[in-house]
């Protein structure tokens, strides 16, 4: 019987996810209601209730997912670049769900948790010298290299992954190397 509920419970959840995305390509999440989430998912509002309080809920879960995701890659890898093919791979893979995370939600919030499991991994001081003069730039320059990661990754999506993954990772990876040397 778990699983039973279990499936109906995933299968629900998916319908409403896809009734979402399908309005965000409408309109903004603030312009959504539930009675209207609901219609297009073909599921009762109490149905809705048991799962959510508000769409902006189930944004929040898709959130979660993909930094699921994310963080699995990390845990994969021993390698800053690996972690960042695999991550920009991961994103292109799943293009609907990128482009709403990344553009309807502000997915940075994502990439900045993903970052900084990135720095708790590879610390700065493993990646670069620290001497005298570096050392009281090593914070703004981590985070001019995690908001400018962040941007590239972003512009990439907004423009409809113009650009294979390998290629936007290719860069970041290069950017980041090129700051860590500085």
């Amino acid at each position: 019987m778990d699983l039973r509920k279990d499936r109906r419970v995933q299968y629900t959840k998916k319908i409403l996810r896809e009734a979402l995305f399908s309005l965000l390509h409408e309109r903004e999440l603030s312009e959504i209601t539930i009675t209207e989430l609901c219609k297009t998912a073909d599921v009762n509002r109490n149905t809705f209730y048991r799962h959510y309080n508000i769409p902006l809920d189930i944004l929040l879960e898709i959130e979660d997912d993909v930094f699921e995701k994310l963080s699995a890659v990390l845990r994969t890898s021993t390698n800053m670049d690996d972690v960042i093919l695999l991550s920009c791979q991961l994103l292109e893979s799943d293009k609907q769900m990128s482009k709403i995370v990344f553009t309807k939600a502000d997915g940075s919030g994502i990439l900045s948790r993903i970052l900084r499991s990135v720095r708790n991994n590879f610390p700065v001081e493993n990646q670069i010298e620290l001497t005298a003069e570096v050392k009281p730039f090593t914070e703004m320059a981590y985070q001019f290299g995690e908001k400018g990661s962040i941007a590239v990754i972003k512009n990439w999506i907004e423009n409809d992954f113009s650009i294979p993954a390998e290629s936007i990772a290719q860069t970041i990876s290069y950017l980041v190397n090129k700051l860590n040397k500085l």
